[in-house]
């Protein structure tokens, strides 16, 4: 198996993408979809195989500077011959190419892409677009010659990765190609309420049974794709530590916080943080604990997909207050992770004390964790991680 490089895919995948199988990203027009051929290629060249970049909607070096906006510099490969272009449209603008191989007419793309595959046993090659393919061909000669050339990469174990746009193309031709292909990944627009945004969902998979799952993502520059989750709620009683957690577990946060009469602040409204861990980027929002603000609970948990509740392991006369917040932030359906804090000190009641006196059931985890010491934080987030995405 063959890793895809593109966060949660090769889970849905069982693993990865099987040696010589064709992927197809088919997307929704306006969908951004090259980065997934191309954080692809840009992993498996970085593990050292080659590939190369069939381009008929940009030229090579716009391509380049693409990767380079991601964070990936593929320069070095080309350099050393390990990845290259199949051009195919610089010479359509009347320019002059300096490509390995070039296209300059669609008669000749069935040979020119089959003798690229030939330069890459093992690796990996980017059709981008083959809808500009079938606008060209029609839909008869481009079935063929894509059964051509999946026949050709499954010989030498080439893993073609084709970049499609969902026009408006007949019923019969959408399915014909879609049989075609080893692997299909759907790439949708997804509207919920006001929430609008990008995910997506492998729809067949010859040599594994992928869950229908919709996956949230957002392309990023630099880091490409990652799953993207709307919003994480951070709650819990006061003083429980759900500033400093919202500040460990964020790239970047920010808290709005006042003065008490006393020399320690309160946090008065909320927390506000962004997260990339792993592939995976996310919003968090932390609640104030004090029940004068519970007036604001409800706005603020709206649209969470999980959270985490904050409890002081040394304070159980505050558990009832945290069930109370589970309650008011309608935490109880969906994913959800209680952080035991303050496990480094005296008295600190383990999980399982915490689960009977909160009466929890089994299926919430309880996580202990010391923020003062810094441990915990990541077994937490990878926790909630895993609920909401399965690993």
């Amino acid at each position: 198996m063959k890793r895809t490089y593109i966060p949660k895919l090769d889970d849905l995948l069982g693993g990865g993408v099987r040696e010589g199988a064709s992927v197809m990203f088919s997307a929704s027009p306006g969908v951004d979809y090259e980065a997934f051929g191309y954080q692809m290629l840009n992993g498996r060249l970085a593990e050292g195989e080659k590939g190369f970049v069939f381009t008929n909607v940009e030229e090579p070096e716009s391509i380049i500077y693409e990767f380079r906006s991601y964070g990936w510099d593929i320069e070095p490969h080309i350099e050393k011959g390990d990845m290259f272009f199949v051009d195919g449209s610089s010479p359509f603008l009347g320019m002059p190419s300096e490509e390995r191989y070039t296209v300059s007419d669609y008669s000749e793309i069935r040979e020119t892409v089959l003798s690229a595959i030939e330069d890459i046993p093992g690796g990996v090659g980017v059709i981008n677009c083959l809808s500009v393919i079938i606008d060209y061909l029609g839909n008869g000669d481009t079935l063929e010659i894509v059964e051509t050339w999946n026949r050709r990469a499954s010989e030498l174990d080439v893993n073609l990765v084709y970049l499609f746009t969902e026009w408006d193309y007949e019923r019969e031709l959408m399915d014909k190609l879609r049989s075609l292909m080893d692997c299909v990944i759907d790439l949708r627009t997804i509207e919920e309420r006001v929430i609008i945004g990008q995910g997506f969902m492998v729809a067949h998979s010859d040599w594994s049974k992928p869950p229908e799952t919709m996956v949230l993502f957002f392309v990023v520059q630099p880091g490409g794709v990652k799953v993207y989750v709307p919003k994480i709620l951070v709650t819990g009683p006061y003083n429980s530590g759900k500033s400093t957690f919202v500040k460990s577990i964020s790239t970047k946060a920010v808290s709005v916080d006042r003065k008490a009469l006393s020399a320690f602040p309160t946090t008065i409204a909320m927390d506000i943080g962004h997260l990339e861990y792993k592939g995976f980027m996310a919003d968090i929002f932390g609640t104030p604990g004090q029940e004068r603000f519970d007036l604001i609970l409800d706005v603020l948990s709206r649209e969470a997909v999980g959270a985490f509740i904050l409890v002081d392991s040394t304070a159980p006369e505050t558990f009832a207050r945290a069930k109370e917040m589970i309650r008011k932030t309608r935490a109880e359906a969906i994913p959800k992770v209680v952080v035991a804090n303050k496990q480094d000190l005296p008295g600190a009641l383990s999980p399982d004390e915490i689960r009977t006196r909160m009466k929890l059931g089994g299926d919430v985890p309880i996580i202990p964790v010391s923020l003062k010491e810094g441990w915990g934080v990541k077994e937490a987030l990878e926790t909630l991680l895993g609920l909401l995405y399965g690993g």
